[in-house]
């Protein structure tokens, strides 16, 4: 290899070989170097966000579509603001690559401060770094690199990266990057580089699993999302479809596989009223083998905590380890497990999947008249009816959309994203510009709430200036929904957002895009037409009124209303009532 080769441009070489063709970032003077050399190579091409929190929003969406990413950000006042953006992408398994700026070998003298630095009495040049590393692949992934540690510290953490599948961040002291890498003169062994499961383990789990399907009464599947981060939906599917098993899907893990598939049972949302089929969750309990692809257990996605299955009959096979009833099996990797289990299968152990008395949550056809208000199950019976297949659908972190995506029937391979364990209002609009960016042929749709909206809505310029055509749905139900059906009094005044004329937004912003303001299900229907056939950006306010809240809503209500006594209540005979001083 070539002994001149620039630290920078070494990384960046083991970037691209992940399929990584964009970096989103801010530019700032200690990364300078970074940025610059993204710009000078042909194969990379970078994203210009309006603030470093998008950017981290950003490199996310880009990351699940893709599969990697690459966020670049300045020292300190830069950095930190991505720490939000990074703490999500660990939370929901996203394989976002940090690259940060800092001052200077030859200026990290212990006594000498610079712009953007914590006023310590003695000057931390890497309080950064060590500040992100818990949230870094392995806890162990925030590293910075020199000359000397180049190689054998970027092959580690890329390899940690896609062993865990959670973010990694390199920080380059600025007279780095430019610097030729010092190469090692030997083979350099890399942690997790090749990870292999322990045979006896792998083959103890795949002979247990297979003898607790073949002597289940009744049994099932649940695949979880991680499937998508870690290349295994093909594999899972195929085991699915050799057994014969039927699956259910759990709130974030809708569309992972097709529900359109035969073996597909419905959604299993435990016992939240609302959002769970009843005829699904009892025959999803009655299974006395439920066997899990690395499913999510937050409240979430799990019913709120009102998942009743047996625990003893439940299989979850994970990433790195499965888990069978009691008993926990280490270093089996999911991939091994599946590939071992799809070779052991020889005929279907279940002969026909159930037809149940399904739907009584499902998203219906189009109601209403088209001179009435917009309420939310009007909105949803058309957004359903407006998502084609291959599509990729963002629901953000508001109530509006998720309780869209925890009802909707989804067409043939379209990609959810959700960021539904970490919940961060106002992560979709960046993100979306993440996926837009990923797949710039794809159509990219996105239901978001005008109140997280207003947190990013900063980044619309951006897509225009990359070319990319979004479909924007923004719900304007006067405030914070959430917040108005999980505190104490729905009208508080912390529930109120500045009032904004939101259709007006994306032009102002820079975009020539189709925008629409709509009140009525006549409006709606019109515009979603009219959107359907945009070459542009679309960007359609829909206006609920704010008393108006969609079916699961009433569940949550009653159920938050146990923290404040009141445990009966109901928001059709709530008091509109707050304690203002």
């Amino acid at each position: 290899m070539n002994n001149e080769i620039t630290v920078i441009e070494y990384v960046l070489g083991q970037i691209k070989e992940l399929g990584i063709t964009d970096a989103f970032g801010v530019p700032g003077d200690f990364v300078y170097p970074v940025c610059d050399a993204i710009m000078d190579d042909p194969q990379l091409r970078w994203i210009g966000c309006s603030n470093e929190l998008n950017a981290s929003y950003a490199a996310d969406g880009y990351a699940r579509t893709r599969g990697a990413s690459v966020l670049v950000t300045t020292y300190g006042a830069g950095e930190l603001c991505t720490f939000g953006g990074l703490a999500g992408a660990h939370a929901e398994n996203s394989k976002v690559i940090a690259l940060a700026g800092m001052p200077s070998l030859t200026e990290q003298d212990g006594i000498t401060r610079y712009h953007h630095m914590v006023g310590d009495s003695s000057p931390r040049y890497d309080v950064f770094v060590d500040m992100i590393r818990p949230l870094t692949a392995g806890e162990d992934s925030a590293v910075v690199i020199t000359p000397e540690n180049c190689v054998y510290e970027t092959q580690r953490v890329l390899a940690a990266l896609k062993y865990y599948s959670k973010p990694v961040y390199m920080a380059f002291p600025r007279d780095v990057p430019n610097s030729p890498v010092m190469f090692p003169q030997h083979e350099l062994e890399i942690p997790l580089q090749y990870p292999t499961s322990d045979p006896a383990a792998l083959e103890k789990v795949v002979e247990d699993i297979y003898a607790r399907l073949s002597n289940a009464k009744q049994s099932c599947v649940l695949p979880g999302y991680s499937l998508r981060r870690y290349n295994a939906v093909d594999i899972a599917l195929s085991f699915v479809e050799k057994a014969g098993l039927p699956f259910a899907e759990t709130n974030q893990d809708r569309g992972v596989f097709s529900m359109q598939h035969p073996n597909y049972i419905g959604s299993y949302n435990g016992h939240w009223a609302g959002w769970s089929d009843s005829a699904v969750t009892q025959w999803v309990e009655d299974c006395d083998c439920i066997v899990a692809f690395a499913t999510e257990n937050h409240d979430f996605n799990n019913g709120f905590h009102t998942l009743r299955f047996d625990r003893s009959g439940f299989i979850k096979i994970n990433p790195h380890s499965t888990t069978i009833g009691q008993q926990v099996y280490n270093n089996v990797v999911m991939n091994e497990v599946l590939t071992a289990l799809n070779e052991k299968i020889s005929h279907k152990l279940v002969e026909k999947c159930p037809s149940l008395n399904a739907g009584e949550v499902a998203i219906g056809v189009p109601s209403g008249i088209l001179d009435d208000v917009i309420d939310y199950e009007p909105l949803y019976e058309r957004l359903q009816e407006f998502i084609k297949e291959g599509d990729i659908v963002v629901s953000d972190t508001a109530m509006a959309s998720m309780c869209f995506s925890a009802r909707v029937e989804l067409p043939n391979h379209v990609e959810h994203e959700a960021q539904l364990s970490w919940g961060a209002i106002g992560w979709g609009t960046p993100a979306i510009l993440g996926n837009c960016i990923a797949e710039p042929d794809k159509r990219c749709v996105i239901i978001c709430g005008e109140g997280g909206h207003q947190m990013t809505a900063t980044e619309l310029g951006t897509f225009e200036r990359y070319g990319a055509t979004p479909i924007f749905i923004v719900v304007n139900n006067g405030g914070y929904l959430a917040e108005r059906v999980t505190n104490r009094f729905p009208d508080e005044d912390y529930n109120d957002i500045p009032t904004w004329n939101f259709a007006n937004l994306p032009n102002q912003l820079g975009c020539n895009w189709y925008t629409r303001q709509v009140t009525t299900i006549g409006e709606l229907e019109s515009a979603l037409c009219e959107a359907g056939d945009a070459k542009t950006g679309v960007y359609i306010e829909v206006v609920v009124p704010s008393d108006r809240i969609p079916k699961g809503c009433d569940f949550l209500f009653n159920a938050t209303g146990k923290q404040f006594e009141q445990p009966d209540r109901n928001w059709n005979t709530r008091k509109s009532t707050s304690h203002r001083l």
